[in-house]
């Protein structure tokens, strides 16, 4: 296996999105070489636009450029999906297995997929969920993550590409452009007259801060070699309560709550252990706000 020194760029796949621009600055930071892709990139940043579900788009991609890992972030995400469950599925399957496909044909030493805990259902679990608990997806954007690791297993067991899937727990972080929860970003924003977090009192989260996905996301196509295939996100859990109490006292920001629960919680131990990576506190994170602002 060549290492992570060898020439060659990190592609990475939905580069304008939340997760996909901290992965980027991440890179960038380290002085490595990345090929960032997004369907709408912003025309002021280096991002090349490209439509995954184009398979001539994303073959010229393999030819014209040296690429040793790619971080694949690209997605429609499930409000949307929801929506237009066509489309979403031309471009959560189609683009993907387009990109898989280029992947291993160019002999890519990793491919590192930005799956979700959404594989795990929507309903809540009495007990954080591990990798080899029964990932048995109840809506479309859930069995569209799943369906493209089963694949990424297959491809992996038959040498054919280093697959590995992170499953991302609820992303919070600033600089939420595009997103049916706008909660998630405000909380460490700006002061604004109010927030809506959707959750009852006693909704269960699994809580992840942006900057740290995407040092996970690296960590995993940097690593020479991983022990399995699938991880989760080491996350914080919050009851929605505390998080309201939290943000009030921090932030000074009246929060709402709704009635919605929680979904699925994780178990991040296997990443945790293999990396010995340890997230910042949410805690800081919105400390770090207070002195920004």
């Amino acid at each position: 296996m060549r290492s992570v020194d060898d020439e060659g760029s990190v592609l990475v796949t939905g580069a304008c999105g939340h997760v996909g621009r901290a992965v980027c600055d991440l890179l960038r930071s380290r002085g490595r070489l990345i090929l960032p892709l997004d369907i709408n990139p912003d025309p002021a940043t280096d991002v090349v636009r490209c439509d995954l579900t184009s398979t001539g788009e994303v073959s010229r991609l393999f030819r014209h450029h040296s690429i040793r890992a790619v971080i694949h972030l690209a997605g429609v995400l499930p409000s949307a999906f929801q929506s237009d469950p066509l489309r979403g599925a031309e471009v959560n399957l189609g683009g993907s297995f387009a990109i898989m496909r280029q992947a291993a044909d160019a002999r890519v030493n990793r491919f590192v997929f930005a799956s979700s805990m959404s594989v795990y259902g929507s309903r809540g679990t009495p007990r954080p969920l591990k990798e080899d608990d029964s990932a048995v997806p109840d809506e479309p954007y859930g069995a569209s993550k799943r369906a493209v690791e089963l694949i990424g297993e297959t491809l992996s067991d038959r040498t054919a590409l280093q697959f590995v899937a992170l499953r991302i727990a609820r992303v919070v972080g600033p600089g939420i452009r595009k997103t049916a929860s706008p909660w998630r970003s405000q909380i460490f924003e700006p002061p604004r007259p109010a927030i809506h977090i959707p959750f009852s009192p006693e909704a269960t989260l699994s809580l992840v801060h942006v900057e740290d996905v995407a040092r996970m996301l690296v960590a995993l196509a940097d690593v020479a070699s991983t022990s399995c295939v699938l991880y989760n996100t080491p996350a914080e859990v919050w009851k929605a309560r505390q998080l309201k109490h939290v943000v009030e006292e921090l932030r000074s920001i009246p929060v709402e709550l709704g009635e919605a629960q929680g979904g699925p919680i994780c178990d991040g131990n296997r990443f945790a252990r293999e990396f010995r990576y340890r997230p910042r506190r949410l805690r800081d994170y919105f400390s770090d706000s207070l002195r920004h602002r």
